[in-house]
């Protein structure tokens, strides 16, 4: 049974973020994805994407701007 969980590598330990239904010895395959960045670095990342910009159009013509840019398909789609 192939199962991916993930989980953080720490000092010599990996904790998994689940619990994984396998009894008894398994074979793992372990791979280091990134670095990890602990909720404060996220919610860093996160703040920096927050703020204005310097724009000089008025509020209606920035929603008319989202509106008319919006794309709509007719028909079906085949899948």
């Amino acid at each position: 049974m192939k199962q991916a969980v993930e989980g953080i590598y720490d000092e010599g330990k990996v904790i998994l973020n689940e619990q994984v239904p396998i009894k008894g010895k398994s074979k793992v395959l372990v791979v280091f994805l990134e670095d990890y960045q602990g909720k404060s670095d996220r919610k860093k990342r996160l703040m920096e994407t927050f703020g204005t910009w310097d724009d000089n159009k008025s509020a209606d013509d920035t929603i008319d701007d989202i509106y008319s840019s919006r794309a709509s398909r007719e028909g079906e789609i085949g899948l």
